[in-house]
């Protein structure tokens, strides 16, 4: 145990290891761990459940009210239902990751997930909270903010490894989906993608997983001993 109490928030575009990351700095510090995607996914398989048109915000915002969405907050199992359904496994599949976007992008879903997390957050000590508006808006006063980015080719070439794929013309189409993803999330008018006004960021393209955990520790527990010494 480090002693760390507080609020960690890592942001952030679609195939920078974010999860992976989350995950391990919050087994690191022995605090929970919130993959917010994660509940933004699983309102995605309730819109597609129940065959909602993507251009339907209102559709879409009756279809994640009427879902019981659940998201785990401890870091070594997964944890995301849908109704009592497992969709763990269903969350990273190509027809939710082609949909999520317009999904996330309608104000009530965010409204509505945003107070979620928020709850969530509220009931941990130390937390490891990751997504793409964290920062910005979920947990405007946390702790520690960190905004993780690698190059689009290479965020293509971690999540062809995710899913096995290894065809060239898969990568790049997946590299298509990410910029994508990116712009459409950048450009949205309710919590767009961007790093937080005090973000540390953090660009993974030349670093390995391990490397990037031992530099978010790094970032965290100095700002908490900084904050002891003031």
């Amino acid at each position: 145990m480090t002693g760390f109490q507080g609020q960690i928030t890592l942001d952030g575009p679609s195939g920078t290891g974010k999860s992976s990351v989350a995950r391990a700095v919050a087994a690191r510090l022995g605090a929970a761990y919130l993959d917010t995607g994660a509940m933004y996914r699983a309102a995605t398989v309730a819109v597609l459940d129940a065959g909602v048109d993507l251009d339907d915000a209102e559709g879409i915002a009756r279809a994640v009210t009427a879902a019981t969405i659940e998201v785990g907050t401890t870091a070594g199992a997964e944890l995301v239902q849908v109704d009592g359904v497992d969709v763990a496994e269903r969350i990273r599949g190509v027809e939710v990751t082609r949909s999520v976007s317009p999904v996330s992008a309608v104000p009530a879903v965010r409204r509505r997930l945003v107070d979620q997390q928020r709850a969530l957050v509220a009931a941990a000590d130390a937390v490891v909270v990751e997504g793409r508006d964290i920062g910005t808006v979920v947990l405007p006063d946390a702790t520690v903010k960190i905004y993780l980015t690698a190059a689009p080719e290479v965020r293509a070439q971690r999540r062809a490894g995710q899913l096995g794929l290894s065809r060239p013309e898969k990568i790049a189409a997946l590299a298509a989906d990410l910029r994508r993803r990116d712009e459409y999330d950048s450009n949205r008018a309710d919590s767009p993608l961007r790093p937080a006004a005090d973000a540390v960021v953090v660009d993974s393209t030349d670093l390995d997983r391990d490397q990037v955990v031992d530099r978010v520790v790094e970032i965290a527990l100095s700002a908490v001993g900084a904050g002891e010494r003031s």
